[in-house]
This record gives C-alpha cells, structure tokens and sequence, in this order.
C-alpha cells in the first residue's frame, strides 16, 4: 500500500499537469489519484497514477472528495493541476507529522509573468498563504497545497457526501481537539489557465455555498442583517487582500493590474453569498429542498 496518495483535480485547463505529473511521479510509496471535470487528459502511461473522470461541471471540492474516496495511503495531498510544485515538495509531504498533525499545509507563489486576471485569481483565492510565512500550528491551511491523515477526513463522511471544503473539515478537526500546521517550505507556484468566466461563475457558487452555511448557523432575523450587509463584501474583500500585501513589495506592485479582476470576481462572490443568505430564507419559508452543495464553504 502507497505510504502517501496524491490527489489532483483538474478543472478548467490541464496545461500544468505533465510537469506535475512528472514531479511527483514514479516512486513505489507514493500514489496518484487524477480527478478531471470533463474528458481525460492525455498524460500517456505513467506508473502508480489513477484515472477517474467526473462530469464536466464538477466542481474541485467534489473531485477531491472522489478523489479521496478512491485513495489507498494513510497521508492524502491535494493539489490541482493549476500549480507547479518546487523541488522539494514531494519530499516534503512525506516528512509531514500527520500523527501530530491532522493537516499541514504550505505557502503558495504565483508565475512573476502571469497576467493581471491571474493575479487576480492568485490574490483572491492565496494571498492569505503567500510567502513569506511563518512556521507552526495555525487555524487554516489552502487545500491546494496541503496533506491530511486521512483517517482524519474519513471520520467526517457526512462533509466529505457533500465535497472536501476544507473549512468545514477543519472546523470538526478543531472541535475534535486536532490542530493543523503551516510547514512554509512547502510550496507550489501558482499557474492558472481559467478562463475570467469560468473563475467569476465559481466564485459565485462558491460564495453561495459560505453563504448557505453561515445562514443555516443564524436566525431569521441574523439573516436579513447579512442580507442587508452583503454589498459591504466587496469592500471587505478587497481591503482584506490590500493589507495583506501591504508589506509584500513583490506582491504589491501586481495589485494595479489586477484591481478590475479583482472588484468583478469579488462581485461575483458577493451576489453568491447573498444568493445563499436568500436560499436559507426562503427554505425556511416554504420547507423546501435547499441546494446540492449541502450548506459546506
């Protein structure tokens, strides 16, 4: 049995996955479970690595829960096939203490040369792990550059029905006394290849599933207030990820030709925030069915 499976979902363009494939491919210990959205890739015959194609909509927290689902090592990474790894980090998911650790995760770095959408993507979605970081134990890590007992993520099945967002597992790892670690030399270099369109509609479904779980948590009254607050979120997004580059000079300079990426993308998380808030009213309204995504962010 495979000590460490490596679980990759492709979605949206599968450009990086050869050199991905090559880097943590071929050793005996180490397994690799390809999840695609749509067609299979051609990546040829490579050893230990598995298959498993999705429905083209499949969203990349569904293809890492299948993707789980079918691994066979005690540690599972994940990734998708939008990064490059760094040298080391194969090495590196192995030495992981996952018996301390129910998670470790890395920092995450972006193509100097990527355009003003994808850096836009990048500070949207990782600005909150950009180098520099400090080692130890934190309260999150990013899903896509992280490794998990899994053991841990099994116990959890009724989360894992609904897609492995990583925020609802670490909630149930920190209320069962687990903790998650930041290893920084871990590392993966951001290179996306979304398109504006596909990445604005996954930040709405993205947003409405938060906004689905946040409001089943309130009361209706709660719930017409973050309502009535949602178009603040733009705003709050926008300043979050301002002052977190504020002394990163590297990062800094990319933020002028990403600004228009970013207020449209963090638009569209918060028409799909409210979108939630709203979905959670009305259910309650009616007692209706509520949405696939099963109330996880």
């Amino acid at each position: 049995m495979p000590k460490l499976s490596i679980v990759i979902a492709v979605k949206d363009g599968d450009a990086n996955l050869p050199a991905l494939l090559d880097a943590v491919g071929g050793r005996d210990d180490t397994e690799v479970v390809v999840c695609t959205a749509g067609g299979a890739p051609a990546i040829g015959p490579r050893k230990n690595v598995i298959l498993i194609p999705m429905p083209i909509d499949t969203l990349t927290p569904s293809l890492w829960s299948e993707g789980i689902a079918h691994a066979h090592g005690q540690a599972v990474a994940l990734t998708t096939s939008q990064f490059v790894p760094k040298p080391n980090w194969l090495q590196r998911l192995h030495d992981a203490d996952l018996e301390r650790w129910a998670g470790v995760g890395g920092a995450i770095d972006n193509d100097p040369d990527a355009s003003g959408r994808n850096w836009a993507i990048f500070f949207l979605r990782y600005s909150a792990f950009a180098p520099p970081l400090n080692a130890g134990e934190t309260d999150e890590i990013a899903a896509d550059n992280a490794v998990y007992d899994r053991a841990a993520i099994m116990a959890h099945p009724d989360l894992l029905a609904g897609g492995f967002w990583e925020p609802s597992f670490h909630r149930r790892f920190r209320a069962a006394g687990s903790k998650l670690m930041l290893d920084p030399g871990l590392v993966l270099v951001h290179h996306g290849t979304v398109r504006g369109r596909q990445f604005a509609r996954q930040r709405y479904l993205h947003g409405r599933a938060f906004g689905i779980e946040r409001a089943s948590q309130g009361n209706v009254v709660r719930n017409l207030v973050l309502l009535g607050m949602s178009p603040l979120v733009t705003p709050l997004l926008l300043g979050r990820i301002m002052a977190r580059m504020a002394n990163r000079a590297a990062f800094r300079a990319k933020l002028l030709p990403a600004f228009p990426w970013l207020v449209g993308f963090s638009l569209a998380w918060a028409a799909g925030e409210a979108s939630g808030y709203l979905a959670v009213l009305l259910k309650r309204r009616r007692r209706g069915a509520l949405d696939p995504f099963k109330g996880h962010s």
